[in-house]
């Protein structure tokens, strides 16, 4: 019998589109972010000169001061408001306030962990399903603990507030 080699399988054909149009999106994507990202610049930048659309207010200058971090180090435990469940969060702070900001801060932490407590007594399962709940949800922080600390004296020092841990049984 004579060896017969067995016919080497068909290399198969590259799909053209399957190649160029992944690649394309790719670079359609990366040039509109750099777009949105060139736009952003020049809009912090001032690169707009004055040339504000009529009916638009101007877009509030950059805090001065370092942007500083505080962490709460209490851990706020609340029931959920709608169900038997209880949510517990950590919560730290930022601010462009400086070293005086954090002061203040420290200063009034009772009325901060006080004004916390209450806000967390009305949320309920649909505040912290989502991401975008979530959110929710820290931008309601900041502007309850802002407001205790006007109430102290201190209007808007909070710049934004970070869930360091955040639980739900």
């Amino acid at each position: 019998m004579a060896d017969a080699k067995p016919d080497k399988p068909a290399k198969p054909k590259r799909n053209l589109m399957g190649i160029v149009v992944p690649v394309l999106a790719f670079v359609a994507g990366a040039g509109a972010g750099g777009a949105g990202a060139a736009i952003a610049v020049l809009q912090f930048a001032g690169g707009n000169a004055g040339h504000a659309p009529a009916g638009h207010a101007e877009v509030a200058a950059l805090p001065a001061g370092p942007l500083e971090y505080v962490e709460i180090d209490n851990a706020f435990t609340s029931n959920l408001a709608d169900s038997g469940r209880y949510l517990q969060v950590k919560l730290s702070i930022s601010t462009f306030g400086g070293e005086d900001a954090v002061a203040e801060i420290a200063k009034h932490k009772p009325a901060v962990i006080s004004a916390v407590l209450a806000a967390l007594g009305e949320v309920r399962d649909a505040d912290i399903e989502t991401v975008q709940a979530k959110d929710a949800l820290r931008a309601r922080l900041k502007d309850v603990i802002n407001a205790a600390l006007k109430a102290k004296g201190q209007p808007g020092i909070v710049e934004e507030v970070f869930f360091t841990s955040l639980v739900v049984q």
